[in-house]
């Protein structure tokens, strides 16, 4: 697994950086992506960048107003996606006080559900 950091609105760049990443690195077996929005244009350059020709696992890391939000992005997967989501939350403290989690919270919480 390696990161492919990238500005995912940008629907041009962010398809060539996965075909020309799969060039340098290999096809993707797996995606971890926390992708804010539904736009449908954001969802087409990642499906179209993937191998239809294997399966291949998504997992959706997406924030806690998820819990309230429905997206439609299950509405874009192709047959060969296998979709998981990884829905985060919050912390709360005091009685009455709540903050969003770390950046090490939000990665051991990714990689917990992941295993």
């Amino acid at each position: 697994m390696f990161p492919l950091i990238v500005e995912y609105t940008n629907y041009n760049s962010f398809k060539l950086a996965l075909i020309e990443s799969q060039q340098t690195k290999g096809s993707i077996d797996g995606i971890i992506a926390w992708i804010h929005g539904s736009d449908k244009r954001i969802w087409e350059s990642l499906f179209q960048a993937i191998p239809n020709t294997k399966n291949v696992i998504f997992y959706h890391i997406k924030g806690s107003s998820s819990y309230i939000n429905n997206d439609r992005t299950k509405s874009y997967l192709l047959s060969n996606i296998i979709y998981r989501e990884v829905k985060l939350g919050f912390i709360i403290e005091g009685k009455n006080s709540s903050r969003w989690l770390t950046n090490n919270e939000i990665a051991h919480g990714i990689i917990d559900a992941i295993k």
